[in-house]
């Protein structure tokens, strides 16, 4: 498989769950129940499909410098994770935002699916 048909292979995938992210929110937006919680599981999907796309040239190789991106972008990912519980636990406990279990999962998911892969594009420049 060629570079470019990994890359438009990620692309397509990622418009795919854009518009399929889209069709989600407009849906649940005019029956009355926006956030369900899968709706922006689709938009991290998306996120990470894009991502994909963009450094599917750099991991195809698998050498030291993406396992350096991986390794370093994990790194930073974790704090952020961290910072993400550390800020929703006293909104949730203090009924700032009302979430069930479900939404507050789904919520966590796309912020961790995003920052992951957001954090190899963003090291994938610098190193």
């Amino acid at each position: 498989m060629s570079s470019k048909a990994g890359r438009r292979v990620f692309f397509v995938s990622g418009l795919l769950f854009s518009l399929y992210s889209l069709l989600l929110i407009y849906a649940s937006v005019s029956t009355g129940a926006f956030f369900m919680g899968h709706e922006v599981v689709f938009v991290g999907t998306s996120i990470m499909s894009f991502c994909l796309s963009y450094l599917y040239p750099q991991f195809k190789e698998n050498d030291e410098r993406s396992k350096r991106i991986r390794e370093r972008g994990l790194f930073f990912s974790y704090f952020f994770i961290l910072g993400y519980m550390i800020i929703l636990m006293p909104l949730l406990q203090f009924h700032i935002i009302n979430l069930n279990g479900y939404q507050a999962v789904s919520l966590l998911a796309t912020l961790t699916i995003s920052t992951v892969f957001t954090s190899f594009v963003i090291l994938s420049k610098r190193y």
